[in-house]
């Protein structure tokens, strides 16, 4: 019967030499996923594929962080307000598109 330890720890990676750590392969004509990390852009320190339980881990690890920082952002005094104001001026610059392409449309 195999063992796990009782806590989990991420093991070292290095980004993948295939895709220099950006998780895809790009050919003359077409582009995918990278084959050597699974996409991930992570490799173990000896250059293999890291173990998809490992993986996982340390994808959810990452998601969690960027979670955390996002709600720590969002809660930021002033910054709800911001993206609002972003949002309407980009409204407003849509509006403004529209207006246009209709005088452009009518020949004006």
């Amino acid at each position: 019967m195999k063992t796990r330890p009782l806590h989990w720890q991420e093991p070292a990676t290095a980004p993948c030499p295939g895709c220099n750590g950006t998780g895809e392969w790009s050919g003359m004509f077409s582009s995918g996923p990278c084959a050597a990390c699974d996409g991930t852009g992570l490799v173990a320190e000896d250059g293999e594929p890291l173990d998809m339980r490992d993986l996982l881990a340390i994808m959810r690890r990452q998601r969690d962080r960027h979670g955390d920082r996002f709600r720590r952002l969002w809660h930021t005094p002033g910054v709800p307000e911001a993206v609002e104001r972003h949002r309407q001026q980009q409204q407003q610059n849509e509006r403004d598109q529209h207006a246009e392409r209709k005088r452009q449309l009518r020949g004006a």
